[in-house]
């Protein structure tokens, strides 16, 4: 088998595909690969025979993750079990799974601290370790799903971790727990204590870096930080991989060997069983423990002079991980780790002809960045331009100076405060001009490129393109490598493109619990609308919270291409219905902002500070707005100053397929006075005000426009008890169908210019 372990990884891989998107095609590939093999490359027996039998073993084990109602109501329970893997901490919260005696399915257990509490020393008081024993009394429920397109599916992604079930702890009165005895739990409490120690040592600039490079655990990092280098690609920068299990080897065998400390040998053995070690206070995620098991495995067979292909040994330890545990198929890192590895592997003999260290370099970051970007796109909908480079310039800064320079710091954090001052200043001196460079370089040349995710044969297409292009360029043949490189990077301006290209417009209700949240799209991209961009809020400052921006409407911006809004039309000054645009205002380019002439002057100049090329516009009552001449809508409120923000709602009747017709929060005083002020006004689509208070939607109203179809933005469980049930009842009356985002999730309506349209739903 030496030589030829690839084939069985490839049919573990076609297996894993097969299964998971059930294409009958792919069998039907499978069994023609398989055949050529036999009949036309002549393939020894033994490997066949292990192509086959990886392919079916693959089909067997790789699981299927289970589907679940929309929602369950919590249940009253005890559960004994032992705490599995690590802790998380961090000062949002703190968060582990607990794995049941009786083997159902795992819990995940969430506490959320108090301001004043120490988040670190809450493990240690409170015995929270891998292995640890437990018994928990406390409401079980299932996790919440997405509810809208593009947003996070929190239930799919604890379910793809076996996950089916959460426990919210309001206090540590609710768990208790008995430390158990043993190598992996002696390690995970080691893990927590050096945390500890670096955040003590370190200051609060350095210490999440110590914990993200030499720990990977970037809890502490800052936001901003890690969603800059996400964009630009960097992402395994700040999360230990190959590159840092490699430093550290090269780093204790630089001590030992070179030291005159230890024997070559003896290092060597030393590394075999300190690699899996490392593994555990790296947090074992999946790209350090390819790298240690790979590296103590060539270790092993050096000590023993056994010789076996790197590409050999990748694939073994590939199908390794998945026959030890199959849902790690579904762990971003595992499919990124794997993935770029294979592709460097393949790429060996084009590398290795560089004489020029920067050149290679940039070869590694070419083939790491194409090798990954079907999944940066299906996961983040992201693609930078300038990733490759940025690799190039980043990269060589961590290997040869950040990565070593914090595992230093790890190694020195017991000497005196005053010493380790001067090392953290100085660090943080050069480290802090280098984010400055990237932030500059990120505000200044091109912005990412955000598109929906590929189909599969575009993925297809690209895959075997960019194989093709690697093969030519390895051998030469430059018009073929050109030809070859043009049509794999098709798929991606395909897709990029395609919004510009749609015959059809999108209106878009999100759900974002209780406030309002609507995008309008017109047909090929040509007008893009946003009307309300509401927020939660804290209860203790009433300030407007960055979630259902970052969760929801960035979410969708990225997954549509939006970088740009030819207007936000904000009904009123309620944070349920502007909480979100301040943010919004920060990272996309909005050309103009509608308001009415009594919205709150202090919130505009925020707005204007934000952006200050920004538009303002007041809209009252006779108002025509026009955006790009594929858009008009008809403002028919505020005419007066009515004293309230909620009667001083911009209302906006408007054609898009259908008439729609958009009331903010008014009262049924306005809506009275807008059918009179306008007799015969017919609508086909309401958006029914105030979330469905009794304050609005009169019975008279309704007769009066006569609408089809009458949408809500109302939160679930709400202490407001919106929707009304006296203003359900006026709907069902009057044979209006009613959408509510609390029941149906967000709520898109698909139009033409030539009229009409459907609705679809996110919820069934």
């Amino acid at each position: 088998m030496r030589g030829y372990w690839h084939f069985p990884a490839i049919a573990s891989v076609l297996a894993i595909l097969y299964h998971l998107l059930d294409m009958k095609w792919l069998f039907l590939l499978f069994i023609l690969w398989f055949l050529w093999l036999k009949f036309l490359k002549k393939m020894n027996i033994a490997v066949w025979l292990m192509t086959l039998l990886s392919f079916i073993t693959f089909i067997y084990i790789i699981p299927k993750v289970p589907q679940t109602a929309f929602e369950e109501h919590a249940v009253e329970a005890e559960i004994s079990g032992e705490i599995e893997g690590e802790v998380k901490i961090s000062s949002e919260q703190i968060q582990f799974t607990l794995l049941p005696s009786d083997n159902s399915s795992k819990l995940l257990v969430t506490y959320f601290p108090e301001k004043d509490e120490n988040v670190r020393e809450i493990p240690l008081n409170h015995s929270l370790f891998h292995g640890s024993k437990c018994t928990i009394q406390q409401s079980i429920e299932i996790p919440p799903s997405s509810t809208n397109p593009a947003q996070f599916d929190f239930r799919q992604f604890l379910l793809k971790n076996q996950i089916t079930h959460q426990a919210v702890l309001e206090d540590f009165n609710q768990i208790q727990c008995v430390t158990e005895k043993g190598v992996l739990p002696s390690l995970y409490k080691l893990r927590t204590n050096l945390l500890n120690q670096m955040e003590t040592a370190w200051s609060d600039d350095t210490s999440p870096w110590i914990h993200a490079i030499v720990f990977g655990d970037t809890s502490a990092m800052e936001e901003s930080v890690t969603e800059l280098f996400q964009r630009f690609g960097l992402s395994h920068i700040i999360a230990i991989s190959g590159t840092h299990v490699i430093l550290v080897i090269a780093f204790l065998y630089l001590i030992l060997v070179k030291g005159n400390i230890m024997t070559k040998e003896k290092t060597q053995l030393l590394l075999i069983f300190f690699l899996p070690v490392y593994a555990i206070l790296a947090g074992a995620n999946p790209p350090v423990l390819r790298a240690a098991l790979m590296m103590a495995v060539l270790l092993v067979f050096q000590k023993l002079q056994w010789k076996l292909p790197y590409s050999d040994l990748l694939c073994i330890v590939f199908m390794v991980f998945i026959l030890w545990d199959p849902y790690m198929i579904y762990q971003v890192g595992f499919q990124f780790s794997f993935a770029v590895t294979f592709a460097i592997l393949l790429s060996q003999e084009w590398i290795s002809r560089s004489k020029s260290p920067v050149w290679k370099v940039f070869q590694i970051s070419f083939i790491a960045q194409m090798a990954i970007l079907p999944l940066q796109i299906y996961y983040f909908n992201i693609f930078h331009p300038l990733s490759i480079f940025m690799n190039v310039v980043v990269i060589p800064y961590f290997t040869f100076f950040v990565i070593p320079l914090l595992y230093i710091f790890t190694m020195i954090h017991f000497l005196p405060a005053s010493i380790l001052a001067i090392f953290d200043d100085s660090f943080l001196f050069i480290h802090s001009r280098a984010l400055l460079f990237m932030e500059w370089i990120d505000e200044t040349f091109p912005s990412p490129i955000y598109l929906d995710q590929l189909p599969v044969f575009g993925v297809v297409v690209y895959f075997v393109c960019f194989f093709l292009f690697m093969k030519f360029v390895e051998h030469r043949q430059e018009k073929l490598a050109w030809l070859a490189g043009i049509i794999f990077i098709l798929p991606i301006l395909i897709t990029a493109s395609k919004p510009y290209f749609q015959e059809e417009g999108i209106i878009t209700m999100f759900d974002m619990g209780q406030g309002d949240a609507i995008l309008v799209e017109s047909e090929k991209r040509e007008a893009v609308v946003m009307i309300d961009a509401g927020s939660a809020f804290h209860f203790e400052d009433m300030e407007p919270t960055r979630g259902v921006y970052k969760n929801i409407i960035r979410a969708y911006f990225h997954q549509r291409g939006i970088k740009e809004l030819d207007a936000i039309i904000v009904s009123h000054d309620d944070i349920d219905h502007f909480g979100s645009i301040r943010y919004i205002l920060e990272e996309v380019h909005v050309k103009e902002l509608i308001v009415s002439p009594y919205f709150d002057r202090a919130l505009l100049e925020e707005f204007q500070q934000i952006q200050p090329d920004l538009n303002m516009t007041y809209a009252q009552a006779g108002d025509t707005l026009h955006f790009n001449d594929v858009m008009t809508f008809q403002v028919l409120a505020p005419d007066a100053d009515k004293g309230n923000p909620n009667d001083n709602s911009v209302v906006l009747y408007t054609n898009l397929g259908l008439n729609w017709l958009f009331t903010g929060d008014i009262s049924k005083e306005i809506e009275e006075q807008i059918i009179r002020n306008y007799p015969g006004l017919q609508v086909d689509i309401l958006k029914v005000a105030h979330h469905g208070s009794n304050t609005s939607t009169s019975e008279v109203f309704i007769d009066a426009v006569k609408p089809r179809a009458g949408l809500i933005s109302v939160g679930r469980n709400n202490h407001y008890h919106h929707p009304n049930e006296e203003v359900l009842e006026i709907l069902e009356a009057n044979q209006v169908q009613v959408y509510r985002t609390d029941q149906q999730g967000a709520i898109q309506f698909y139009y033409t210019k030539d009229g009409g349209g459907t609705f679809s739903t996110f919820l069934p």
